[in-house]
């Protein structure tokens, strides 16, 4: 394996992630000009150059988040040893309750946000929070970390076919000089050589880097604390961890041998691989065309809307009775000498097939989107219910594999950050495990218990969950769908198990899902359940009959894309049906 203290090995090292971060160039320029795209022109002065007035780029990618990762997920871990089931479940209270209290959930959006506009990275490892000192031995005491990479500061083995086959991978990252001066894992020598390095506004390929969306100087010479930046890179064939200082002819700063998990420090989200090639076909990519088409078809619209004017026209020989009807207010009769002498002319507005042009290349968007209208509820797809269900059905698709992309890239960063949490040799965790049909049981997961068994010696599946948004609508859909289709064909075997449905619970549930607080106030409770619901009674013996009549009736759905058709019809020179005009016209919801 080649040593990377070798000088001949470091050089070649160094020069291969020169080519390989001037090749990612035109992917980080891309991810830049879609993200000035993202913020639009009133962000910050370095935004998008010309106004953005609908921003699809925002709206795709809102929309996407939240059906990707919306929420901070819980996890459920399964072994397949029985006797550590308990200390499984103590692992998973641990877990999902520094879940919700980390920064862990925000950095995973951050990759798949990144994910959606070039490749999302996350670095898992440990953070250095202080020493403990146990019998005079000093013991590093340290946090598990997931944090997010950027692509600014990423490389990988771009001669590589896929993310699989490369040599090398890593980040660049920013420490303080103090710190990294007097950090003892670092080569004493090296480190006594590093030097104050200002944040640049350039990549060394000459492209800008994205922070510069704010960052408006060429450098941030106002820095409080001076800080360095130093590469580490990851060697998946040796498994060694390299340290580099931007110095050329400097040692490597630290070289470790690889003790964490199996796969690395990094984990990599993208949704569309390219036959050999390492970086893949981001979603914004494809994007981003039909946005500038729609703002540039907008923009253009809005400078003949502008232009449009009315003046009135009057013989030079009227002049005064022109003047007195320009002065006149509205309702106002106002006498004049000669006839008619005013004409009015319309000058400008807007054209007709540019605005058709514009309309359609928005529904192309949100075709080429994975039908967004349909994904993010932006108002109804067609002329009943059932059908926009069948709509959202089958534009899930395009999603659904999205989300398990994002699962088993959540699956990989969480199984990682379980294994440096599972490491820490001092740290007991509170747990509280909830066994079926029992109170919650406070307990610990000690360091003594984690010590005992290794971490993958215990086959641990790492299942996360409850990452997509679930609005009080569809909470209410699933409650009814179980309620319907599992508790009430299942009430005989329930009351032979001791079990019960409670209405209160239930209707109070509906209330806050529905919200319908007044739901609540029109419930009566009596002494007397066996006449709740006995039908009322004609005479004796003869229950009250009722007919009911049902008459269905069909009428055009008021859509938003159907409504804009007919107006992209009608401007072009086409015909639309009756019905389709007034479904046009019709207020929409």
């Amino acid at each position: 394996m080649p040593n990377p203290y070798d000088p001949k090995n470091l050089s070649r090292l160094r020069r291969a992630i020169d080519n390989s971060r001037y090749r990612l160039e035109p992917f980080r320029r891309r991810h830049k000009e879609a993200m000035e795209q993202y913020v639009g022109v009133y962000y910050s002065d370095n935004g998008a150059e010309r106004p953005v007035h609908l921003n699809m780029m925002e709206i795709a990618t809102n929309i996407y988040e939240r059906q990707l990762i919306a929420r901070p997920p819980r996890v459920n871990i399964i072994t397949r040893q029985s006797k550590l089931k308990p200390t499984c479940a103590k692992l998973e209270s641990v877990m999902n309750s520094l879940l919700e209290s980390t920064t862990l959930h925000r950095e995973m959006a951050r990759a798949v946000k990144s994910a959606l506009y070039s490749i999302g990275i996350v670095k898992v490892g440990r953070k250095y929070t202080g020493t403990y000192e146990i019998d005079g031995v000093q013991i590093h005491r340290t946090d598990p970390i997931a944090q997010h990479v950027l692509l600014d500061d990423w490389v990988h083995d771009m001669s590589a076919l896929n993310i699989e086959e490369c040599s090398f991978m890593g980040n660049r990252y920013r420490m303080s000089l103090e710190e990294a001066r007097n950090y003892e894992d670092f080569d004493k020598k090296e480190r006594k050589r590093l030097q104050k390095m200002e944040s640049a506004q350039f990549n060394p390929g000459g492209d800008e880097r994205i922070s510069t969306i704010t960052q408006q100087s060429t450098y941030l010479e106002d820095e409080y604390d001076p800080k360095v930046e130093l590469w580490e890179i990851w060697l998946p064939r040796s498994r060694k961890l390299v340290t580099l200082s931007p110095l050329e002819d400097s040692k490597p700063l630290r070289v470790v041998d690889w003790d964490g998990p199996p796969q690395g420090p990094y984990h990599m989200l993208f949704f569309n691989e390219v036959d050999g090639n390492s970086m893949p076909l981001a979603p914004a990519m494809l994007w981003q065309g039909l946005h500038r088409i729609v703002n540039s078809m907008y923009r253009k619209l809005e400078r003949q809307a502008a232009r449009q004017k009315t003046v009135g026209l009057a013989r030079g020989a009227d002049t005064e009775d022109a003047e007195r009807v320009r002065r006149a207010s509205d309702g106002e009769v106002v006498p004049i000498n000669g006839g008619l002498p005013i004409e009015e002319l319309s000058m400008g507005g807007i054209d007709q097939n540019t605005f058709a042009f514009m309309l359609q290349s928005k529904e192309m968007f949100s075709w080429l989107s994975g039908n967004l209208d349909a994904l993010g509820g932006l108002g109804p797809q067609s002329e009943t219910v059932g059908q926009d269900k069948l709509m959202f059905a089958s534009a899930n698709q395009r999603v659904s594999g999205m989300q398990d992309a994002v699962q088993i890239f959540v699956k990989k960063v969480l199984t990682d950050w379980g294994f440096y949490l599972w490491q820490d040799p001092l740290e007991s965790y509170p747990a509280t495990l909830s066994p079926p049909g029992m109170q919650p049981i406070q307990s610990e997961l000690t360091a003594e218990e984690r010590n005992s068994t290794a971490y993958y010696d215990m086959m641990l599946e790492i299942e996360p969950y409850s990452m997509q948004f679930k609005s009080p609508g569809e909470r209410l859909s699933t409650l009814n769908q179980i309620v319907s289709g599992v508790v009430i064909p299942s009430l005989g075997i329930m009351q032979q198990q001791g079990m019960g449905l409670d209405m209160g619970k239930l209707l109070a549930l509906y209330s806050e899902y529905a919200d319908l607080p007044e739901l609540t106030d029109i419930l009566t409770y009596t002494n007397r359940p066996d006449d709740l619901g006995a039908p009322p009674s004609e005479g004796p013996g003869k229950p009250s009959v009722t007919h009911r009549t049902n008459e269905r009736v069909s009428r055009p759905g008021a859509t938003r894309q159907g409504a804009e058709q007919v107006m992209v019809n009608q401007m072009l020179g086409g015909n639309s049906q009756k019905s389709e005009k007034e479904a046009a016209v019709r207020q929409m919801s």
